[in-house]
């Protein structure tokens, strides 16, 4: 379960030596493939540490459930691990940390609130709320809007609005 890689890794006496690289993955690369990831190696890193081809690392990762979950656990505590260190820089006083860690995760009470301003947003009303809105704020309606959106274009519309409609 070898094969040459591409990469030549040195002559001697004219001939080519090939450096061998993994096509498949033990338990035991799994496992030193996730211990890498856990002190901070990045795949491509960990694999060239491990001499194991990253393309197929990948096919693993995707063809073996039980490895995909597991490099997602450990991506999973790896995020942890900086959001934990954010939460210390922002309570240290650091301005930008406070905002990144409030911008993801805000206090339950911001959240309740943001919920309610988004029902009550633009995306979410109708034509004739919006119509109505805008009434009541007294806000000047184009007169193609003002009797709404039935007619072609406004232009049946517009003319009764406006008064000049041909009699």
């Amino acid at each position: 379960m070898f094969r040459k890689s591409r990469r030549v890794r040195g002559v001697a006496g004219g001939i080519e030596s090939r450096e061998m690289i993994r096509t498949s993955l033990s338990e035991e690369d799994r496992e030193a493939y996730v211990q890498m990831l856990l002190r901070g190696a990045s795949p491509a890193g960990a694999c060239q540490q491990l001499k194991l081809d990253l393309f197929v690392v990948l096919e693993a990762i995707a063809e073996d459930e039980p490895f995909r979950e597991l490099v997602e656990k450990v991506a999973d505590v790896l995020s942890q691990n900086v959001a934990a260190r954010l939460y210390q820089e922002a309570m240290k006083g650091n301005v930008s940390a406070m905002t990144q860690w409030l911008k993801s995760r805000p206090p339950p009470e911001w959240q309740c609130g943001e919920r309610e301003e988004l029902k009550l947003g633009w995306d979410g009303m109708s034509d004739e709320e919006l119509l109505e809105w805008a009434r009541a704020e007294e806000i000047a309606i184009p007169v193609e809007l003002a009797g709404g959106i039935a007619e072609a274009n406004g232009e049946e519309r517009a003319e009764e609005i406006s008064g000049f409609a041909d009699a």
